[in-house]
């Protein structure tokens, strides 16, 4: 006898991206971030983001930012693999090629 074959929930489709998407045209429509907050868990379950989450991507929505990216934070190195980094270490190998990394 043959099974019954269950699709994948539907929150295992979501990624960051779809939510906030689903944000941005939430705020289109004039929802608050409690409501959209109730939507996204009525969804995608534990798997939904915090209110606070919500709240910081709403407010962002809201003052116009598209990009839900994380904006790099003061302090931080951009990266540690930079043209500049990697001529230094090609520089210095070519000078003695018994260093190691």
């Amino acid at each position: 006898m043959a099974g019954i074959i269950e699709s994948p929930p539907a929150h295992q489709f979501f990624l960051r991206y779809d939510i906030c998407v689903i944000i941005k045209f939430s705020v289109i429509l004039g929802k608050d971030a409690s409501c959209i907050h109730k939507d996204l868990v009525a969804v995608l379950e534990e798997n939904a983001p915090s209110i606070q989450t919500v709240r910081k991507w709403v407010k962002a929505v809201s003052e116009g930012r598209d990009d839900m990216e994380d904006e790099p934070r003061p302090g931080q190195p951009v990266t540690a693999c930079g043209d500049a980094n990697i001529s230094k270490v090609l520089h210095s190998l070519s000078d003695d090629r018994r260093k190691t990394c």
